[in-house]
């Protein structure tokens, strides 16, 4: 079950919300008017979600590439030239 708690609520003890979260890893969620503001989320489990992030945005840059040597080869343009077209302006 998630623990959700108002802000002002959050406010009056957040040292022991930070030493909940840091003790049984479960995030805390922090509302205003009963909508979702932010998340109090235990540090290590931030790091992690944060290296997922930069995994992912790595692989569909890398998938991305993929599909436009595809386009390229399709075409009968020569891996090579655009190879050196990235270095090109890599350069700049």
């Amino acid at each position: 079950m998630e623990n959700i708690m108002n802000v002002e609520s959050a406010r009056r003890i957040l040292g022991d919300l930070i030493n909940q979260v840091n003790e049984n890893k479960q995030p805390v969620i922090i509302t205003r008017r009963s909508k979702g503001k932010a998340i109090l989320l235990d540090y290590d489990e931030y790091l992690r979600l944060k290296s997922l992030v930069e995994k992912t945005k790595e692989y569909q840059l890398v998938e991305a590439l993929e599909r436009i040597r595809q386009a390229v080869a399709a075409e009968g343009i020569p891996c090579e030239t655009v190879d050196e077209a990235i270095r090109e302006i890599r350069s700049r």
